[in-house]
């Protein structure tokens, strides 16, 4: 008589193993809600799945600067607002200044409220800042024609950035066309001055003006740029979730499956085993 293995309860217990294998996997990805949870679950996903991850948070990173940027262009254009309103009461006031019926006294109190505007413009553009950084009382600029330049990055690749423009709107490098005659010495007590005077002003109005539309439009598109970096994080986002994520709905039904395939393997297991008792009942019988 020859004795063999019990290949039957042996192929059961290969079956009940990878069943809680299985089992034990699909336990993971519903408990951490996602497929992928170590390289090996799939080496090459995972490195797709990390190259969108780092796509991301280059973006993330990209769209705070843009919104620090946007920031920026939104409180300098407060001060700069400030300055032009600043302006425009001078210009009112030079105007009634010359109009030919004031005293010397009249021209003394309305220079008083000038040179008060005129310090308030300086105040304004000396204490501009966002974060330490100050655009509008740049030293090194003598002509606001010709400003200093700060790069802002606003992307997440070398190159992506915007050049953004510094200027110096204090009274003394806000000069008539020529480049003379700083707004500083604007002087109404004086009728000699009155030409002097209105062409500084209109000429300083005119220099915040286009330095509000070229922050505007530096604004304008770092807005669009938010928007677009906004989707592309979105549509990375979805691509990182569709590998990475789990299907629970799916993984239930997979965990439902091997639970039934585990209930199976262990009374196949507890049968399989009875064999070798009932053969060596049987020898026993055969004595």
């Amino acid at each position: 008589m020859r004795l063999h293995q019990n290949m039957d309860s042996l192929n059961v217990y290969q079956n009940y193993k990878k069943n809680l294998n299985v089992q034990a996997g699909v336990l993971n990805r519903i408990s951490t809600g996602q497929k992928i949870n170590s390289a090996k679950d799939n080496p090459n996903k995972l490195g797709q799945s990390e190259n969108f991850r780092m796509q991301i948070r280059g973006l993330q990173s990209a769209a705070k600067n843009v919104q620090d940027g946007v920031s920026m262009m939104q409180a300098t254009d407060g001060d700069l607002e400030t300055v032009s309103n600043s302006l425009v009461r001078m210009k009112e006031l030079t105007v009634q200044a010359s109009n030919g019926t004031n005293s010397i006294e009249d021209l003394k109190v309305i220079q008083l409220e000038i040179d008060q505007l005129k310090k308030n413009i300086d105040n304004t553009a000396k204490n501009s800042d966002f974060n330490g950084v100050n655009l509008i009382n740049n030293k090194f600029v003598s002509n606001n024609d010709n400003p200093e330049y700060k790069t802002c990055m606003i992307g997440s690749n070398a190159e992506e950035d915007i050049k953004i423009p510094m200027f110096n709107i204090t009274t003394d490098a806000l000069r008539d066309k020529d480049g003379n005659n700083p707004l500083s010495e604007v002087d109404v007590t004086k009728v000699e001055n009155i030409n002097k005077n209105l062409s500084s002003i209109n000429k300083a109005i005119d220099n915040v003006s286009r330095v509000r539309s070229r922050y505007g439009a530096i604004q304008n598109r770092m807005e669009s740029t938010a928007n677009n970096i906004s989707g592309s994080i979105a549509s990375l986002e979805k691509a990182d979730s569709i590998i990475r994520d789990s299907d629970i709905a799916l993984e239930m039904a997979d965990y439902a499956r091997t639970s039934i395939l585990h209930e199976s393997s262990t009374a196949l297991l507890a049968q399989t085993n009875r064999f070798p008792s009932d053969i060596l009942s049987i020898l026993q019988r055969v004595k």
